[in-house]
């Protein structure tokens, strides 16, 4: 049993580390260019390890896209469970994707950036993120803290305004990720927020 827990142990690291790889030349390439060599000699294997683990490049780019965005998911999510108020519930999910964002440029860049907003993955997180801020609107706005006329407009405005800006940050170093943090929650709290400005 303990030799196959290894093997298993090793299989998943290996896997990890041409994720990671892949993460560096895709953001570095581009899809369109980057090639398996590439990828395995950024992960110092050999060509054919990568294909025992992933069939062809498109199943490869298709694993970064899914690995990247669960784990951005899992961090926003955590932050808004772990917020106390409405207003925290604007705030901390923007300080998660912002710090993702920073820890993880390369593969930002190359999963939301240009042609990547458009994979179903990255629609399907976009989904799931203006289907919370929604519940955060609305629930704001029953709460009297929040003064939204459609709840579901706002947080598709408000996901697109994030993404599009992250995705120009991620491809220029023009700001610090903390103006663009501070920006996306000035703007949203001052379009929501009753006391704030909001209509």
């Amino acid at each position: 049993m303990a030799p196959a827990n290894r093997f298993e142990r090793r299989k998943e690291r290996t896997r990890n580390d041409i994720l990671r790889a892949a993460e560096r030349v895709l953001a570095e390439k581009g899809a369109h260019d980057a090639k398996i060599a590439d990828i395995a000699a950024a992960a110092d294997i050999g060509v054919g390890t990568v294909y025992l683990h992933f069939s062809t490049k498109e199943a490869l780019t298709q694993a970064v896209i899914e690995d990247a965005v669960a784990r951005l998911k899992e961090a926003v999510d955590r932050s808004r469970a772990e917020a106390a108020s409405v207003i925290e519930q604007v705030r901390a999910p923007t300080r998660a994707l912002c710090r993702f964002a920073e820890q993880n440029r390369a593969v930002f860049r190359a999963v939301f950036s240009r042609g990547g907003a458009y994979h179903d993955v990255v629609r399907g997180a976009q989904a799931h993120f203006a289907a919370d801020i929604e519940r955060t609107f609305a629930e704001g706005a029953a709460q009297g803290v929040f003064h939204v006329s459609s709840p579901a407009l706002t947080a598709q405005a408000v996901v697109g305004m994030s993404t599009q800006l992250l995705a120009w940050w991620a491809e220029q170093d023009a700001v610090p990720i903390q103006q663009i943090e501070a920006t996306i929650i000035h703007l949203t709290l001052r379009g929501v927020s009753r006391t704030l400005g909001g209509s």
